[in-house]
């Protein structure tokens, strides 16, 4: 665990527009993953980023410090410019062993969110995980921690009050929605097919509406959403020949730049004139400022939400404190399963070891011995060397561990 680190740069200490222009598109990601840990000679590597934080968790045998901090950015980020960098490098939190775990179950269960208590980021992080094993990012020592951050989240949130009163991103944005009074026959543009948008049209089935549109960069994950709704799927190249119209659009992407343009929705309005409810939930936002000056609308974006949400995390700050016993217990059960992962790493030579012995004494030490052996006795033999080798792998394994842990413990 000393090995663990983590740089946090996060909404405590960026605005969110700065955090927003450190996500990695999709098809680039874990190329530039892959290219960061080989430059900077990470054993292992994961990378959570969200609409309020991007956190870089490795392991790395010395501490982190700023310098070490900017060569890592600038593998990440070869596009910032260097005083970008040298901002990011002094703001970011840096995280080091136990308290890089600890950092992270907190972070797991929304105690470090924008919006404190959003449950999306227990998904975001198993997602963000998965992700980085399935590329061989990731290693033992990060499965373990993510594994123990994700049962963390789920006591917290179903044991305190944190999660109590909507906050979430999602769960305030249709808070909007339903205040505006949509009815369930409006026409509902979704851009975007991620996992915010596929939150958010649950709300929308289960409630009842089914005249949405979903249009996306991915045809395939469009039609995906697509089909648990009833919707139409469309993709993102297609919205400047849409002509069934909106009354609601709700946008998230992972796009750098606007992609609802002033001219494209022009088009998409068919020649409405009527006030339309725009919901933006990416970072940076997907719909351009402009739109809100050239038509009448009623926007909401992720800065409205954060607003919003300011009385309900009052509420839930309360339950901070109850939330503070859960962490600590978690860690010291952590620390414990960590000690013993390290154990069972160390003597996973052990039955290695014994088989060697095994096969040096029966074809090579006793070899002779065994020729005079006639076949009923050398089968006797085999069963009784079978029979030792397991108790010569268990029981010491088992004594050593035991032994190892308890000296642990001591200390």
């Amino acid at each position: 665990m000393n090995e663990l680190r983590i740089i946090a740069i996060t909404h405590k200490h960026f605005p969110l527009e700065t955090i927003g222009q450190l996500h990695l598109a999709d098809d680039k990601r874990m190329a530039a993953l892959a290219e960061m840990k080989e430059t900077n000679q990470l054993s292992e590597l994961m990378f959570l980023s969200t609409c309020n934080r991007i956190e870089i968790i490795f392991s790395l045998p010395h501490y982190v410090c700023p310098g070490v901090t900017s060569n890592i950015l600038r593998s990440l980020y070869p596009n910032l410019q260097e005083d970008t960098i040298k901002l990011l490098s002094h703001g970011a939190e840096r995280y080091n062993g136990a308290e890089a775990a600890e950092h992270l179950m907190k972070v797991a269960s929304g105690i470090e969110s924008l919006v404190i208590g959003e449950r999306e980021i227990i998904t975001q992080l198993r997602k963000a995980y998965e992700e980085c094993a399935e590329a061989k990012l990731t290693g033992d020592d990060l499965r373990l921690l993510v594994s123990q951050c994700i049962k963390t989240s789920k006591e917290v949130f179903t044991t305190t009050d944190l999660a109590k009163k909507p906050v979430s991103v999602v769960s305030l944005a249709w808070q909007q929605f339903r205040e505006y009074g949509v009815k369930d026959d409006a026409r509902i543009l979704l851009i975007g097919a991620g996992q915010i948008i596929r939150n958010f049209t649950k709300f929308l089935a289960e409630n009842g509406y089914h005249n949405i549109t979903i249009a996306n960069r991915s045809i395939e994950h469009a039609a995906e959403l697509a089909a648990t709704c009833h919707a139409n799927a469309i993709t993102l190249q297609e919205l400047s020949h849409f002509t069934g119209g909106f009354d609601v659009m709700v946008s998230c992407t992972a796009a750098h730049d606007a992609i609802i343009t002033p001219s494209l929705y022009s088009a998409l309005l068919q020649g409405e004139s009527h006030q339309k409810l725009l919901i933006d939930l990416a970072l940076p936002q997907d719909i351009d400022q402009e739109i809100l000056t050239q038509f009448p609308v009623r926007y909401i974006d992720m800065l409205s939400i954060q607003k919003i949400a300011s009385e309900n995390i009052r509420f839930r700050e309360q339950a901070l404190e109850d939330c503070k016993p859960i962490i600590e217990s978690s860690m010291r059960e952590f620390e414990k399963i960590w000690q013993a992962r390290q154990v069972e790493k160390a003597m996973q030579s052990i039955p290695e070891t014994i088989r060697d012995i095994k096969s040096t004494a029966l074809g090579s030490v006793f070899a002779k011995d065994l020729e005079n052996l006639d076949d009923e006795a050398r089968e006797l033999l085999e069963k009784i060397m079978n029979y030792m080798e397991k108790k010569y792998i268990s029981i010491p394994m088992k004594l050593a561990k035991e032994v190892l842990l308890s000296e642990i413990k001591r200390n």
